[in-house]
């Protein structure tokens, strides 16, 4: 997560989506690789993205099988009990693993009423880094789920470097151009199980605060239960329901930065109100540690005008996560 929204009127209930509204996208006429029908799917994201940041895509390749045996795994983990989970707790100076919901908290728009299980790559050149290469916490007796997870954690980077590639053809430039920004990804896939909200909670009560993503763009397979909302740019919220076979892509903040504005990273939040436990995997890209993001010297040649200073990656993130950390060491020693 990146920009929250406190502050900001978020409390109108969200109505329900015209698909118009949120593009659904064929990418497999990208995958293909003939230049009209690549030329025609960069397009059609490249619209989704200016206008609200949001898009399904379908054709995209990985196997359905996969994807549910994701879903079986990350429901398999979270039927067990805490004690078990807890051999995997995230703590402040390794931050991967099992994320508890806060033990109380009150209901609102910033509560956090879903857990979370983190996952980064594991790069064997020897580097070690506090936050960002250290190795995954796994469930030493679940040995599928680190399988699964693995397995899919590279199904997801596969699709995003053709994604990367659909978004620059969008914006005019040549396919390649964000490629050696992503040599050493500090790519994040989590595994994310929301309770549903209480009868009694108030029209506004979130299972996550309204926010944009970090890094370039999201990833997300969401299951049936639905509760994804999306704020349209006159602040309008709506229903984005998911589509089967379909993952939803979101625009994160530093797409928008290197597209000077162009693509918009838009506000989301999550509200169960199915009845039944929710599970959604998004993916999270993320460029290499020392790159510094900035607007696009092609895009600022048309421009004329920078809208977004330079942002190095590994200092950007290291402030989140720092953040998050605190917040977990706090929530810890409230218990």
């Amino acid at each position: 997560m990146s920009r929250s929204s406190e502050g900001i009127e978020d409390k109108i209930a969200a109505r329900p989506v015209d698909i118009a509204e949120i593009p659904v996208v064929d990418f497999s006429p990208f995958l293909r690789g003939d230049l009209s029908g690549k030329a025609r799917v960069a397009a059609q994201i490249a619209e989704a993205c200016s206008r609200i940041g949001f898009f399904y895509l379908r054709g995209h390749g990985v196997d359905q099988a996969l994807i549910d045996a994701a879903f079986a795994q990350s429901a398999a983990f979270y039927s067990r009990p805490v004690d078990e989970k807890q051999r995997t707790r995230a703590t402040p100076d390794w931050y991967r693993g099992w994320i508890p919901m806060p033990s109380s908290q009150p209901l609102s728009r910033n509560s956090r009423l879903h857990e979370q299980f983190r996952l980064q790559d594991e790069f064997d050149d020897g580097e070690v880094d506090p936050l960002f290469y250290r190795p995954n916490r796994w469930p030493d007796d679940m040995p599928e789920f680190r399988r699964v997870c693995k397995q899919y954690y590279d199904a997801m980077t596969d699709l995003s470097r053709h994604l990367l590639n659909a978004f620059a053809i969008g914006l005019g430039l040549h396919e390649t151009r964000f490629n050696g920004y992503f040599h050493k990804p500090l790519s994040q896939l989590s595994l994310l199980y929301y309770i549903p909200l209480p009868e009694h909670a108030d029209i506004e009560v979130s299972n996550t605060v309204s926010h944009t993503d970090e890094g370039p763009f999201t990833i997300l397979a969401q299951d049936s239960r639905g509760g994804l909302e999306v704020k349209r740019r006159d602040g309008t919220w709506i229903e984005a329901p998911p589509i089967p076979g379909a993952f939803t892509i979101n625009v994160g903040d530093m797409m928008m930065w290197w597209s000077n504005g162009r693509y918009l990273s838009n506000y989301h939040r999550v509200r169960n109100r199915s009845h039944f436990e929710r599970y959604s995997i998004p993916f999270f890209m993320n460029p290499d540690r020392d790159v510094t993001v900035e607007p696009l010297p092609e895009i600022l040649a048309v421009d004329q005008e920078k809208r977004f200073e330079g942002v190095h990656v590994g200092k950007h993130l290291s402030r989140f996560y720092e953040s998050l950390n605190r917040r977990a060491a706090e929530e810890k020693s409230a218990m």
